[in-house]
């Protein structure tokens, strides 16, 4: 036998032994949801709602009653939830991106499991692509303006691909999506990892059809915390709500009606949506059943983050609350027990916890605690003390009982009796035998903002790169902010111009091959990031007055077009005013390639969207795009731009 041969057979024998294994792992259905509150499920003692089919799962298996995100530092708190439950790192140290690492699904996929995702991913279409084998009806972004006509994409030959996904709700869409994987996967006997990470209940709050008047509003009873029946809670010197927690605005209803009234209605919808949605989490735990697969299958559910919707006067997820901060993890299916758990745990532990349940190697590199031994009785808990930030003004510290609620940028605490008072309705810091366990909590904070690399310089960072800003409460954008109006634009004469110099740059005449074309825009994003490696909106608007020969300040929130040299400025959509060509056409290419909507560009980003831009603009398939080709896709970014009054998040 030759030394190839025998290597071959060795390599025939490993693949073998390998698949082998991996059948006989179990499989992994993970339910995520968006902005649902952690008191809402009727199993955990809401009697209003009514959630049968969660209420499966948290029946027959095992809670976590004190299971928390690590906070933000933008207002699109989704974002860093989802990039720390992905790479097992804690918010300081969990990449955006996700560009970096090994991601859960990475190791699931390296173990011969099938990775199958769909519904929202908030971070990159790269990261995406470099998970999973298969997917049907991803959304790609942080909220969409409807639960229909979302904008999806399926993956083909590896790449994401969108297309029209019409009326069909994204609930029923998701679900549908994972249900025909489910079925498909029955038929074989490789083991799945199927992630269905719904956009429900996020807003708006439109429940469809007989679900919009499933709860009579007069029947719901509101949390003892909401502003309606205590507005002594709501802390008049700094709000830290954020902007469309109390889904009012997207979908809410109320008009004029009193604030207890209105408030009710407004859960009654909330309500109403997570009924449709664990209607249709039924349905996926039905074909589990019906194919044969429930007894070989961990079925592991959590909630992004929780939802403040008026609790302490908050009406985001950007605080340090017990409502906001709050999520639901519980598992059950094959090797979980029937039990529950009051250790202190963080949202990001389910990715050690899965390899655990699973038996598959945890990454060195991921910071979350394992919770497998704690499920199967063998360890009472993982850490003593539990740390959340939120911005650069809470923070918060607790252990098995009390609670450090603490604004460093006032030097004011608040102190909670959680075995209590769970709400949170009693500060009890005045009290003077307090004192030293005040004291005792803040050595502890600080202990945890060392461990997890909370520093100043860190936190002004991360509020830069994720969108939030430093001073601002909650990351709202200042008041006044919106309103830009474009200019009458002559999109195919922009894009001609914009054409032209992009050839000047190339120092080509007529044309590019698709590779020189993807190589001169990394180009310019190499120049246009310089040190930084990512690009924001001021840079592309300075790298386009400079490829176009305009004008602009350093600061970028300016820019003087060619027509424009008499003196009058024209503002860019950083303000309220008319934008000049540059921003609109630095616009333009800030949604065609800002793949997470976090208004920062980075290398893998621009590189993806230039591949999709040469591929779109080859009509004719000759390896090659003429002036007019490239001077059609650089006008179709123009005329796609969303209305200017829409933002991403």
């Amino acid at each position: 036998m030759t030394t190839r041969t025998l290597t071959l057979l060795v390599t025939l024998i490993g693949a073998i032994a390998s698949s082998l294994a991996a059948a006989k792992r179990p499989n992994v259905l993970f339910i995520f949801t968006d902005d649902q509150r952690p008191d809402a499920f009727s199993a955990l003692g809401n009697p209003d709602i009514k959630t049968p089919n969660m209420d499966r799962i948290i029946n027959s298996g095992f809670v976590f009653n004190q299971a928390y995100i690590q906070g933000t530092m933008t207002g699109a708190t989704c974002l860093p939830s989802r990039a720390m439950l992905m790479s097992g790192k804690g918010l300081f140290r969990a990449p955006l991106r996700l560009d970096s690492g090994v991601l859960m699904p990475q190791v699931f996929k390296k173990a011969g499991y099938k990775t199958f995702a769909t519904g929202k991913w908030h971070n990159g279409e790269l990261s995406f692509e470099n998970c999973f084998d298969e997917a049907e009806a991803v959304f790609f972004g942080g909220a969409a303006r409807s639960h229909v006509n979302v904008p999806v994409h399926q993956m083909i030959a590896g790449l994401m691909v969108p297309y029209d996904a019409g009326e069909t709700f994204s609930t029923d869409m998701f679900a549908a999506a994972a249900i025909d994987f489910i079925e498909r996967q029955s038929k074989t006997e490789q083991p799945f990892f199927c992630y269905i990470p719904f956009t429900a209940p996020h807003s708006p709050v439109t429940p469809p059809g007989k679900w919009a008047a499933m709860y009579d509003p007069k029947k719901i009873t509101l949390p003892p915390n909401h502003s309606a029946l205590r507005p002594d809670l709501t802390d008049k010197r700094q709000s830290t709500g954020g902007r469309g927690g109390g889904r009012g605005g997207r979908g809410g209803r109320g008009g004029d009606a009193a604030p207890v009234d209105r408030a009710k209605q407004q859960y009654a919808a909330y309500y109403g949506l997570i009924s449709h949605l664990d209607h249709h989490i039924g349905l996926v735990l039905d074909t589990l059943e019906k194919t044969g697969q429930a007894e070989n299958t961990i079925i592991l559910f959590a909630t992004d983050h929780g939802m403040a919707m008026n609790s302490h006067g908050q009406s985001g997820k950007q605080n340090a609350y017990e409502h906001t901060s709050r999520v639901q993890i519980f598992a059950s299916g094959a090797g979980v027990p029937k039990g529950s758990s009051d250790a202190l745990v963080y949202l990001y532990d389910i990715y050690p916890t899965l390899c655990g349940l699973t038996g598959l190697p945890i990454p060195d590199e991921v910071e979350g605690k394992s919770l497998a031994e704690v499920i199967h009785g063998k360890q009472a808990k993982v850490r003593n003390y539990l740390f959340t930030a939120y911005m650069d003004d809470q923070r918060a510290i607790r252990d098995d009982r009390w609670k450090l609620f603490y604004r460093p940028k006032e030097d004011r605490a608040a102190l909670y009796d959680l075995k209590n008072d769970p709400h949170e309705l009693n500060d009890l810091a005045a009290k003077p035998e307090n004192k030293d366990r005040i004291a005792k909590l803040k050595v502890e904070l600080a202990k945890a903002q060392q461990l997890y690399g909370d520093t100043p310089e860190a936190t002004a960072r991360l509020m830069r790169s994720r969108g939030g800003r430093p001073g601002a409460a909650g990351g709202r954008r200042p008041a006044g902010a919106g309103g830009i109006v474009l200019p009458n634009v002559d999109a195919p004469t922009l894009a001609n111009r914009v054409t032209e110099k992009f050839l000047a740059y190339s120092k080509a005449e007529s044309g590019l091959t698709k590779g020189k074309f993807q190589k001169i825009w990394m180009q310019l994003h190499a120049e246009w990031a310089r040190d930084e490696k990512l690009v924001g909106r001021p840079d592309l608007i300075q790298g386009f007055a400079k490829l176009l020969g305009e004008q602009s300040n350093q600061r970028g929130d300016r820019v003087v077009g060619q027509a424009d040299r008499g003196g009058q400025r024209r503002t860019t959509d950083r303000l309220a005013g008319s934008i000049g060509t540059s921003a609109v056409i630095a616009r333009a290419f800030s949604f065609a390639s800002d793949s997470d909507g976090d208004r920062e560009i980075t290398a893998a980003e621009f590189q993806s969207a230039a591949k999709k831009w040469s591929a779109d603009g080859d009509k004719n398939n000759d390896g090659t795009l003429s002036l007019a080709e490239i001077s059609s896709v650089i006008e179709g970014f123009i005329k796609s731009m969303p209305a200017p009054r829409s933002r991403r998040r």
